[in-house]
């Protein structure tokens, strides 16, 4: 593998162990709400408000440390979560709505099928990196990989 298909393999990597604890922690906050009587979308509306906040820092202080000049990365990253949270509002009320599963495991469906969703989000548009890589950059990348980034 070349370097570059390693560093981002890694950040794969990273970004499943980063969204893995933050799925435990959203949920655990989620399966708590419900257990104190609160209405299933209320309890998954605070959890995904709480993790706005946990994951942006989580994933940008790990999974995307190394991108530098990130635009706006908190609002966009808000902007993913929101829309990968109505991705999971939809889901999450058709699953239950239809009795196909109960809220809790109807969420951990959901949630699964909106996290894969909020990747593609967070890789391609909310830490993509502005900077443009200098000379020295460019003539240590394989002509290959050039070609391919053109």
């Amino acid at each position: 593998m070349r370097t570059a298909a390693v560093r981002e393999f890694r950040r794969l990597l990273v970004f499943f162990s980063v969204g893995a604890l933050n799925f435990a922690v959203t949920y655990v906050l989620f399966a708590a709400l419900v257990q104190l009587g609160w209405h299933y979308n209320l309890a998954l509306a605070a959890s995904y408000i709480f993790s706005i906040g946990f994951g942006y820092l989580l994933h940008r202080g790990s999974t995307f440390a190394d991108r530098e000049h990130v635009r706006q990365g908190f609002g966009k990253y808000a902007i993913s979560v929101l829309l990968a949270f109505l991705v999971n509002l939809a889901l999450l009320d058709w699953i239950v709505g239809r009795g196909l599963l109960a809220p809790l495991s109807g969420q951990a469906v959901a949630m699964s099928l909106a996290t894969l969703f909020g990747y593609q989000l967070q890789t391609h548009w909310v830490f993509r990196s502005r900077r443009r890589p200098n000379r020295e950059e460019i003539r240590q990348t394989p002509v290959e990989e050039r070609r391919k980034a053109a």
